[in-house]
């Protein structure tokens, strides 16, 4: 009797045990592939670690894409790509958790809210980039990532809660001679050129040299060098004019998340330390005083209070006050608080009421929704806006068009962030082309000229007493960018759209070919 069964065959004919050997090897292989992308992805979680926030250098942050890209390029399974948005979802919220201090809640939860939605973006930037490369070929594909990253933080600052949070540009803060090119096509143009170096770079690495990269090479270091040499004599002009003495006021609260009782003996001895501590800058000289964000809480009968206080002050001292507060609203309202500043001028009147435009998610504050404008004055044409509203360029741009020679923006900051969101601040001053006077509680106030220099700078925490006063320059530096806005934006989405139509009309192409 012959026990030689013959092997089961699979419907092609061939051996089972054959295709199970073949379905191990190609999960091995993914295994592997997997394996073998690790050290990448552990070279980009490294680097964004270190190109963003605290304990980092900015130079970094033009290598950060670049494993990431030849990461896509070279490894595309289903796994792969989960592996890619994990590392960096955790990547982004890390860095941003760099800034965490108290309160803890707060920093911790925009922490993970923002890193996850900057980790989202990138990866759809990464796999978008790769899908369009792979479809158009290797030339188009180095237009394709800075398209995709201008287009990508234009959507997110324009029409998302998060603002530019996340933009490449703004890990080049500390780079004054590069940040003054927003002042000719807004951040995006500084975002655009990192990711144009990224792909360069990533290019030579997935093509194992510069041969057919050389002209592109050339391209971008005529533009890079020319970037800088406009940002260097920008910078060799000094503001002339009419110069205002400001005085940046803080206060000693530390803001724990909760809201605190407009009553207390705290709140009292704030208020009545942020009014003597405006009579003193008005006694030192100062022509204008701006509180920091909330710097103060009272109820709505309090405000009224506190206005009149704050009316009369400004007409005996003849000076310009901008408070802000917060105004604690009854139970039962669709909102906390309102979060505001009340400009009153030289001689005690009302020059504007202005609401926060756009609460930090999770504040809980009534959105402003008056439209933007100018104050008159005997220095020029000023504006304000709160903290987290420069955060969305739109605001700033609709002041520059509008005129402003002069913006306040008072702020509040954790302790964690140190400089980091005052010197977001000189983006909007370099895009704009006007000086900002930021007083910040919890974190650094200052003060920046119209190319985004540094007039002052005070910490609010230390042994000062909160008290910044600096010489500023009143006047509007014209710029290209307010004057064409976000084209860059408008062309870049006009580039994808393009691309995208290209890659899916290759696609089909290839689909129906027939093979041979």
């Amino acid at each position: 009797m012959d026990f030689n069964m013959p092997a089961p065959r699979t419907a092609d004919g061939g051996s089972v045990v054959d295709a199970g050997e073949r379905s191990a090897k190609r999960l091995a292989s993914n295994d592997n592939r997997i394996t073998r992308g690790g050290p990448l992805l552990l070279i980009g979680f490294v680097l964004t670690l270190l190109s963003d926030m605290p304990g980092s250098a900015d130079i970094l942050a033009w290598f950060m894409p670049i494993p990431f890209l030849v990461y896509v390029a070279r490894f595309r399974s289903a796994r792969n790509r989960l592996w890619l948005l994990v590392v960096l979802v955790v990547a982004s919220i890390l860095t941003l958790a760099k800034t965490a201090s108290d309160p803890l809640l707060m920093s911790v939860a925009f922490s993970v809210m923002s890193g996850t939605v900057t980790g989202l973006r990138f990866f759809i930037a990464y796999v978008l980039w790769d899908w369009i490369r792979k479809r158009t070929g290797n030339i188009a594909g180095i237009l394709a990532f800075p398209v995709v990253i201008i287009s990508l933080e234009y959507l997110q600052a324009n029409y998302t809660p998060l603002g530019d949070w996340g933009a490449l540009a703004n890990t080049q803060l500390s780079n004054l001679p590069l940040l003054q090119t927003a002042s000719l096509f807004g951040f995006l143009a500084i975002s655009a050129m990192m990711a144009w170096a990224a792909v360069l770079m990533a290019s030579m690495a997935l093509r194992g040299g510069i041969s057919r990269l050389r002209a592109h090479i050339a391209v971008f270091a005529v533009v890079f060098v020319a970037l800088n040499v406009y940002g260097d004599l920008r910078l060799n002009q000094v503001p002339t004019g009419n110069y205002i003495r400001a005085a940046a006021i803080g206060t000693a609260y530390t803001f724990t998340g909760a809201l605190p009782d407009p009553e207390s003996p705290l709140i009292a001895s704030t208020t009545d330390k942020l009014i003597a501590d405006t009579i003193l800058a008005a006694h030192q000289g100062a022509a204008i005083a701006v509180w920091a964000e909330a710097s103060t809480i009272v109820t709505p009968s309090g405000e009224a209070q506190l206005l009149d206080q704050l009316t009369k002050l400004a007409k005996a001292d003849h000076i310009a006050i901008v408070a802000a507060y917060a105004v604690l609203l009854p139970e039962g309202s669709p909102y906390h608080l309102e979060n505001k500043f009340t400009w009153l001028t030289d001689t005690g009147a009302i020059a504007e009421t202005y609401r926060k435009h756009h609460p930090v998610p999770g504040e809980g504050s009534v959105p402003g929704q008056v439209p933007l404008r100018v104050i008159s004055t005997a220095y020029g044409k000023m504006a304000g806006a709160i903290c987290y509203d420069f955060d969305f360029p739109q605001i700033a741009l609709t002041y520059a068009r509008l005129g402003a020679d002069f913006v306040v923006l008072p702020g509040l900051d954790w302790r964690g962030m140190l400089r980091r969101h005052s010197l977001m601040a000189r983006m909007r001053a370099i895009e704009g082309g006007f000086p900002i006077l930021r007083p910040a509680d919890g974190a650094t106030s200052m003060a920046f000229d119209s190319r985004g220099r540094i007039l002052a700078s005070l910490p609010n925490f230390g042994n000062n007493d909160r008290v910044m006063l600096a010489y500023m320059p009143v006047g509007r530096t014209l710029t290209l960018y307010s004057r064409i806005g976000n084209v860059l934006a408008y062309l870049a989405l006009l580039t994808l759209f393009v691309l995208l139509i290209v890659a899916c009309r290759n696609g089909h192409v290839r689909q129906r070919r027939p093979h041979p």
